[in-house]
């Protein structure tokens, strides 16, 4: 806001200085276009006259560099349509609309020269009856070397409006580039403050990511072991189960023999008191192991259970 606030009385200070050198150009034009009618007059008249020949050449020529010079500061006031290279579509219109009166003002100047060179009107110029050629060609001399300074100081101004113009337009467009070029080093720092951070959560994740691998894979191989340890009570139960099956078929067996023999002697119920031992002994041996069968089941389970919930994606 600040900027743009300062660029308003600068813009208006800009619009004032073209009308005022707008109009100083216009009246030294219209003066320079005067003489150049009343210089045409003068040679008509001369040439009516008997005059000498490099005398009238000398006016002829006299009055070709006056066209050009006005053709000239004609060119000088055109000039300043032009546009600095890299302004924007905003500065353009600025400018179009500062300009329009000088535009203005030049399609009459060519509206001007066009009459002069089409209709040149009468003018009353007063001159003493009694002047020689000579006198005319040297006031005629004396007043074009002053409408030569007056169109060099003009030209000189046009100048001097157009570079304070440009100077004025790239000073408000390096401003600018200055500011663009403060925010975009302040937003590429925290870009770079961002990526760091970045950087940083993903060197933290991809550790915390290799600790967990790390685990699975040793929670891998502990379930291996588990698995295996597993196996091998199975084929144990399994040998007791099928143990267990020929004890009570034994036990049947010589209960049988008991039942037949009962009363034969002392020494068969002893024997059988014995097989009842053993048999209980076997049993409690096959509990024993039926509970570490469960135990180990158990500890199965719970590794199972890590090694799922580790399993499991991390978000």
């Amino acid at each position: 806001m600040t900027t743009e606030g300062a660029r308003e009385p600068l813009s208006e200070t800009v619009n004032k200085q073209l009308l005022e050198n707008q109009s100083f150009l216009y009246v030294e034009n219209q003066r320079l276009q005067q003489n150049v009618l009343k210089l045409s007059k003068y040679l008509e008249e001369l040439r009516k006259s008997t005059v000498d020949p490099k005398v009238l050449e000398h006016l002829v020529k006299e009055k070709n560099h006056l066209f050009s010079l006005n053709e000239s500061l004609k060119q000088k006031i055109s000039s300043i349509k032009s546009v600095v290279p890299g302004v924007s579509k905003e500065c353009i219109e600025k400018q179009r609309k500062q300009k329009l009166e000088i535009l203005k003002s030049i399609d009459e100047l060519d509206l001007i020269l066009k009459k002069i060179n089409d209709r040149p009107e009468t003018l009353d110029i007063s001159i003493p009856k009694d002047s020689t050629v000579k006198e005319l060609c040297q006031t005629l001399s004396k007043r074009l070397e002053e409408e030569q300074y007056r169109s060099d100081q003009a030209i000189e101004t046009i100048r001097r409006l157009r570079d304070d113009d440009e100077k004025l337009i790239l000073k408000d467009k390096i401003a600018d580039m200055k500011h663009l070029i403060t925010d975009l080093e302040v937003e590429n720092t925290k870009l770079k403050f961002e990526i760091e951070q970045i950087s940083e959560d993903i060197e933290r994740f991809q550790q915390k990511a290799d600790e967990i691998s790390k685990q699975l894979t040793k929670i891998k191989k502990e379930k291996f072991v588990l698995e295996d340890e597993k196996d091998e009570l199975k084929q144990i139960i399994s040998d007791l189960e099928n143990e267990k099956l020929k004890l009570k078929k034994d036990m049947i067996e010589e209960l049988t023999e008991a039942n037949r023999a009962k009363r034969v002697s002392a020494d068969t119920e002893i024997a059988l008191q014995h097989i009842s031992e053993a048999y209980e002994n076997k049993r409690k041996e096959a509990m024993k192991l039926q509970k570490q069968l469960d135990e180990a089941n158990a500890i199965i389970g719970a590794f199972r259970d890590q090694f799922e919930k580790h399993s499991e994606p991390q978000y």
